[in-house]
């Protein structure tokens, strides 16, 4: 049975969101953005308090756990019009990146733009941009 663990290797933090990536073998970086999107739609407060008690409930993950592999999220430096956000995580799902950019628009526009317009410039900081090896990307 798998266990949900704050992880040691991969947080930025107190290791919450990291640890609940590695349980659904997926890049903690999208559960960091989510986390992040879901606090500015909520005046932070209580998401702060969610991530507190998610800190005092889920146990540390034990030493003797191997760091898991699963693909991680960049920002793209080819599919990009601004700054690769949207293009990476078209990317990571394997997705048209104008799907991406539609939704980011249409969701732009219901949220009265002020949230995901931060959430983008988080995103922008957060996510490091695909690197170069040899002169190719990898």
């Amino acid at each position: 049975m798998k266990k949900l663990y704050r992880s040691n290797n991969n947080k930025k933090f107190l290791g919450v969101c990291s640890g609940i990536g590695n349980y659904f073998s997926i890049d903690p970086t999208i559960i960091r953005l989510f986390f992040i999107f879901i606090a500015i739609l909520t005046a932070i407060i209580p998401m702060v308090i969610v991530y507190g008690v998610a800190a005092l409930i889920i146990p540390i993950e034990p030493r003797s756990n191997i760091a898991k592999k699963y693909p991680k999220l960049y920002r793209s430096p080819t599919k990009k019009v601004i700054a690769g956000v949207l293009g990476g995580i078209a990317s990571y799902f394997d997705i048209d990146a104008n799907i991406i950019r539609l939704i980011f628009i249409v969701l732009f526009f219901i949220t009265a733009v002020a949230p995901l317009f931060i959430g983008y410039i988080i995103a922008w900081i957060i996510i490091p941009i695909k690197p170069y090896k040899n002169n190719y990307i990898e």
